[in-house]
């Protein structure tokens, strides 16, 4: 072999050696920039996942029951002021029925005269009101106070309403007989004393001054006195004169 032929046989093992050097390198290289990307990859893919759970965790605490906590709240707000406005009609119902009730006195008839009137027509007072001075009872033989006055009257005499009113309560007490009792406008209660056990009128009944109540009968605590009708009137729980009623 000359020295020409072995130059270049050397020559070419070391081109090849070069060569595989080179090959070795790029494989190196080439399979360090794929693991490298592997992970750049698998890093952002944790860190979308990592982000993404509060919107999720959001979404779910969003949702009661079925339905959107949102509309859940404003579907209550609605419903609760809807409520709210029914309570509020239904009271004012109430308060309009109850103001009707508690008035019924005020309910007066345009035709008729409603100005006050004594029960008689001819109104003679035999024994006068007298709550502190005591007079002399025939009955009881005895002196005391007079807390009504005691207007003289047939027995079986028609006795009129002295104002318009309600009947708070027809009953009978031992002492001063068969009694009806009526609420008068103006914040007056009076006591129709004496009357017969046929009494004209019924509890609840509205009258109007003129309107017959019952009829003159016998007072007990007062039998031995002519006949008459016994009159007791209290104004905010105090016993006051009845012929303020019915004057003029």
């Amino acid at each position: 072999m000359d020295k020409n032929e072995f130059d270049k046989r050397k020559s070419f093992k070391s081109n090849i050696g070069f060569y595989i050097a080179l090959t070795i390198c790029i494989a190196t290289i080439a399979a360090a920039a794929w693991t490298t990307y592997g992970s750049v990859a698998e890093y952002n893919s944790q860190i979308q996942e990592t982000t993404s759970l509060p919107s999720e965790d959001i979404k779910v605490n969003k949702d009661v029951s079925g339905q959107n906590y949102e509309s859940s709240i404003t579907e209550s707000s609605v419903k609760q002021q809807s409520s709210m406005v029914e309570v509020s009609e239904t009271v004012s119902e109430s308060e309009s029925s109850i103001s009707e009730s508690t008035e019924p006195s005020l309910v007066i008839e345009e035709s008729r005269d409603t100005s006050p009137r004594p029960p008689f027509e001819n109104c003679t007072i035999i024994k006068k009101f007298s709550p502190k001075a005591p007079v002399r009872s025939v009955t009881t033989s005895d002196w005391r106070t007079h807390r009504g006055i005691d207007i003289s009257a047939k027995s079986g005499e028609a006795v009129h309403a002295v104002r318009n009113g309600t009947v708070k309560s027809v009953y009978n007490d031992v002492m001063l007989g068969n009694v009806v009792c009526i609420e008068h406008i103006g914040g007056y209660t009076a006591y129709y004393c004496g009357l017969t056990d046929t009494p004209n009128v019924s509890e609840g009944d509205i009258v109007y001054a003129g309107d017959t109540v019952g009829y003159v009968g016998i007072v007990p605590l007062e039998m031995l006195d002519e006949s008459h009708l016994h009159l007791e009137v209290q104004k905010n729980g105090e016993y006051i004169d009845p012929v303020k009623l019915f004057s003029k």
